[in-house]
């Protein structure tokens, strides 16, 4: 049995005096913005496919975006939350403020994978507009020298609004799709924005672009106004889509390392691609460390399928060796659950299905 609840579409209430907005499952992200833009907030969490992905989906995978590295994932933008449990029971956990008293259900609940119950009304923060945002691109000659920069400038103590990663691969894909003006002779391409108060903003933007040019850009160049900002982000937030002009299948990861561990993950990346003979593209939060490896093959090719997975197997395993984990945003599901138990104890993993089964007693939801 299939439950859908896309046609939980209703924004129920707009609290603007306490930043707040209730809506139903079905709403998609971005209609969150559109709907208070004019007030001058917004939703935070930004998901590239925030035109088509739902708050229900955000709130079952705790789903994060570019602007995620400052702003912070779906937990801490959700407030409150209505739920039916397998036994029909109708719950609310949290209220339309944070700090309530007692264990953090709510938190527990975000990013359960639709395991603990059918959530029907998600109360949401909504941030105030930032006055200022300076987005740059760094052109690099040099994947590695892209992934230094990043922790160059967090090690700075800059804290950008988003880092974004995008290799040669995905720059010639978006090019060819929506020709935002990236070069095609770059090994890798850094967005970083920076947002907030007008004042010291361009101070700090000249920081970060010595930062970068120090790093090995050989050029950074600044959107000069919306209009050049947007088309960057769109390339950034459609590369996926754009993989359909090089490729008629993709694969992707969703592995997460420390950021420090950006140089050395990439280059097994690079070599895991070598040895199998298919393409890996790259698209990703640089500055959280959140990768999204694109492995390029043909559905139609049963070989190429079988080598698709393994080299997906050896990428999450790169990620685990060097300190991370199995999933930023995309969730576990079926396909990783059991390379849980490589990164867990089996007493962890036990402690897991006690709390799934609290709310999931005879295993009706997600089994």
């Amino acid at each position: 049995v299939i439950i859908e609840m896309v046609r939980f579409k209703e924004i129920h209430e707009v609290d603007i005096i306490n930043r707040t907005i209730t809506v139903g499952p079905g709403v998609i992200n971005l209609r969150i913005t559109e709907h208070v833009n004019a007030d001058g907030y917004h939703y935070a969490p930004d998901p590239s496919s925030q035109k088509a992905c739902t708050i229900g989906g955000n709130v079952a995978e705790n789903a994060g975006g570019p602007h995620t590295l400052k702003y912070g994932v779906t937990v801490n933008h959700v407030l409150g939350l209505e739920m039916v449990l397998a036994d029909g029971e109708l719950v609310t956990l949290g209220a339309n403020h944070f700090g309530q008293p007692g264990p953090d259900l709510l938190g527990l609940v975000t990013g359960s994978e639709g395991t603990f119950g059918i959530i029907t009304k998600i109360t949401c923060r909504l941030m105030p507009n930032p006055e200022k945002a300076v987005t740059m691109l760094g052109i690099y000659k040099s994947v590695r020298e892209a992934c230094e920069s990043v922790s160059n400038i967090i090690g700075q103590g800059i804290i950008p609004a988003a880092v974004e990663m995008l290799d040669k691969i995905i720059i010639y894909a978006v090019e060819k799709a929506l020709k935002p003006g990236f070069p095609l002779d770059a090994e890798a391409v850094l967005i970083v924005e920076l947002d907030g108060l007008s004042d010291g903003l361009d101070a700090e933007a000249n920081v970060v672009e010595k930062l970068l040019k120090d790093s090995g850009a050989i050029t950074v160049k600044r959107a000069l106004d919306e209009a050049e900002r947007a088309k960057i982000w769109r390339a950034r937030k459609e590369a996926f889509g754009a993989i359909g002009q090089i490729s008629p299948s993709y694969y992707v990861q969703d592995g997460v390392i420390p950021r420090s561990k950006l140089p050395e993950v990439l280059d097994e990346i690079a070599e895991i691609a070598k040895k199998s003979g298919l393409t890996v593209a790259n698209v990703f939060h640089a500055g959280d460390g959140n990768l999204h490896p694109l492995i390029l093959y043909d559905y139609g090719n049963q070989q190429e399928v079988e080598k698709a997975h393994a080299i997906g197997e050896e990428i999450l395993s790169s990620c685990i060796r060097y300190g991370g984990s199995l999933s930023g945003e995309h969730g576990i599901g079926i396909e990783k659950a059991e390379w849980m138990s490589e990164l867990y104890s089996g007493n962890s993993l036990d402690n897991m299905q006690n709390v799934r089964a609290f709310f999931n007693p005879e295993n009706l939801l997600n089994p």
